[in-house]
């Protein structure tokens, strides 16, 4: 069963059509890439699934539920978040600790969700 679901997904900028009609699952545990070259809507497509940017058409299904419209924040705290282009900006941490320092700043390992993924 799909953990992440984006059907259609659509993110325009005038008569730019960054994101047109991307669909995608991600299965529990899978890893994936989107690769392309500069330009062709790779970090769009990603802000849209992290509620940077609001879709123009198209769903987002997160663990069952549409997630589109929410805010960045509400996101990260169901357990999406997004890295930015530096690798390790902790150079002394190591590379999942550096990923919680991100979800910790936005609130994604608060009482309630450690709990969750614990049981």
């Amino acid at each position: 069963m799909a953990i992440l679901k984006v059907e259609n997904l659509k993110k325009f900028f005038g008569g730019v059509k960054a994101v047109n009609g991307v669909s995608v699952e991600v299965e529990q545990g899978e890893v994936l890439g989107v690769i392309g070259p500069n330009g062709a809507g790779k970090t769009t497509f990603f802000n849209t699934i992290c509620g940077v940017y609001n879709p123009d058409g198209g769903k987002i299904i997160f663990l069952d539920k549409e997630i589109q419209g929410l805010t960045s924040f509400q996101i990260a705290r169901m357990g999406i978040a997004r890295t930015f282009q530096i690798v390790k900006p902790f150079g002394d941490m190591t590379v999942l600790d550096n990923v919680i320092s991100e979800k910790e700043k936005a609130g994604a390992l608060s009482l309630g969700y450690i709990k969750r993924k614990s049981d």
